[in-house]
C-alpha cells in the first residue's frame, strides 16, 4: 500500500510542477498534430487505376491471399490452444527442485 501512495505522490508532484501545466513550456506544434491529408490514399488508388486490369487483379489477389494466410495461421494457433485440456499442474519450477540439505562440505564427510 505504501508503494502506491508513494507512486501517487510522485506522479502528482511531477504533474503539479509540470512546465506545460504552468504555461512555461510551449505546446505542441499545430502543424505536427494536424491530420494527414488523404492525398496518399488517393495516389495509391490512382496508381492502381492507371495500371492494366490484369496487374490490378493480380495485386488484389496477392493481397487477399496473404491476408488469408495470416488469418488462417491465427485461427490454427487458436484452435490448437483451445483443443488442449487445461493443465492441472500447480507446481512451479522452484517447487520441483530438491530441498536444500546443508553445506556441500559437510555432505562429503
Amino acid at each position: 500500500m505504501a508503494f502506491w501512495l508513494r507512486a501517487g505522490l510522485v506522479i502528482g508532484a511531477i504533474y503539479y510542477l509540470s512546465p506545460l501545466r504552468l504555461g512555461d513550456a510551449p505546446g505542441p506544434d499545430p502543424a505536427l498534430t494536424a491530420p494527414v491529408p488523404m492525398a496518399a490514399d488517393r495516389s495509391v488508388g490512382q496508381a492502381l487505376d492507371a495500371r492494366a486490369d490484369d496487374l490490378r487483379a493480380r495485386v488484389i489477389e496477392a493481397g487477399a491471399a496473404e491476408a488469408g494466410r495470416a488469418v488462417s495461421a491465427g485461427w490454427r494457433a487458436a484452435m490448437a490452444e483451445a483443443g488442449r485440456p487445461p493443465s492441472r499442474d500447480t507446481l512451479t519450477a522452484h517447487d520441483r527442485q530438491p530441498a536444500w540439505r546443508g553445506a556441500p562440505e559437510r555432505e562429503s564427510r
